[in-house]
């Protein structure tokens, strides 16, 4: 485990979420922002919750969910992404997810400080569940992980055709025109789960915006080589919890299937990939899930959470029973 030196700062009040607070990680590659549940518990456990493109940590009912079985409950903002964003910093822009490392090094760091080196859960969320995966693969990065959970993974793009067919296009412009525009998420998942427009959930639209974060052509390449590095195989050591809709559908406006099925991934990649990833794999489909398993309706999510947790509960007795 790589140990980085964080500027020496206090947490903070969250001015985003009550009852949270939030620690900047200056390193020099640029500025991450820690999150934690105020006063979190000393069990032993601990989970980092990794955030998807165009994203951010918002959702304080799945640390209370974590909270409730002894988990102390941690979130990072990766830079350009949230509390992190910069002045002058082109949001969700990078071009090889390694940047990413270490300053979630940095915040096991600090986790680790705090708690005496927790039996530690890595929990992503699309984007940040492609990175959690290849993160957990790298050298002595995979010995410090007790568990990997994932909630809809982005193994690969939701695309038609026409498009697959322009990707070499588009990494030769990853690498010529990093900050080329090549492609923007449909409003129509934003507008299904945002309560201002008829969905359950209030976010920050400074930070996940209805209509997405455009994607830049260096981070689009950064994701498929990532998303090509993942499918020869990661050989990840711990346990992995791949969970994820029942099944997948275009985000056409109005069609019924929007707020029960994940429109922005398709699960089949999911599924397709996730053997890939070590010898020990589960995977969940949860009935009438959306894209992010924990904004789906009541019922749905209480499925996930109650997946997760119980699969997380088997893992960690196994593991203290193994040590």
């Amino acid at each position: 485990m790589i140990s980085p030196t964080v500027t020496q700062q206090q947490w903070l009040p969250d001015p985003a979420l009550a009852g949270f607070e939030m620690l900047p990680l200056d390193l020099a590659g640029g500025r991450a922002v820690l999150v934690r549940q105020c006063d979190p518990p000393a069990t032993g456990r601990a989970v980092l919750y990794v955030h998807g493109y165009s994203d951010y940590f918002f959702q304080t009912h799945v640390a209370d969910v974590f909270r409730a079985h002894g988990y102390a409950f941690y979130a990072i903002d990766l830079p350009g992404h949230g509390r992190a964003i910069q002045p002058g910093q082109i949001p969700c822009f990078y071009r090889d997810i390694a940047e990413f490392y270490p300053f979630i090094d940095a915040a096991i760091a600090v986790i680790d400080a705090a708690h005496n080196r927790p039996w530690l859960v890595l929990h992503g969320h699309s984007a940040g569940g492609l990175v959690t995966a290849l993160y957990a693969a790298e050298g002595s990065r995979r010995d410090r992980l007790g568990a990997l959970a994932l909630n809809s993974p982005f193994f690969d793009f939701m695309i038609d055709r026409a498009t697959r067919a322009s990707i070499p296009l588009v990494m030769l412009l990853g690498r010529l025109k990093p900050t080329r525009i090549v492609g923007k998420l449909s409003s129509v998942y934003g507008e299904t789960i945002y309560r201002g427009t008829g969905g359950e959930w209030e976010f920050d639209q400074r930070w996940k915006p209805i209509n997405g974060i455009p994607m830049r052509a260096g981070t689009a390449r950064a994701i498929l080589l990532a998303q090509r590095r993942l499918r020869r195989g990661l050989g990840i050591r711990c346990p992995i919890l791949i969970l994820h809709s029942a099944r997948s559908a275009w985000p056409i406006p109005g069609s019924p299937e929007i707020t029960k099925a994940d429109i922005v991934l398709d699960v089949a990649h999911m599924r397709r990939d996730g053997p890939m990833l070590g010898d020990d794999v589960t995977m969940i489909a949860i009935e009438g899930g959306l894209h992010d398993l924990a904004l789906s309706p009541k019922p749905v999510r209480e499925q996930y959470v109650a997946e997760l947790m119980g699969w997380l509960e088997e893992v960690a007795a196994t593991s203290v029973r193994s040590v």
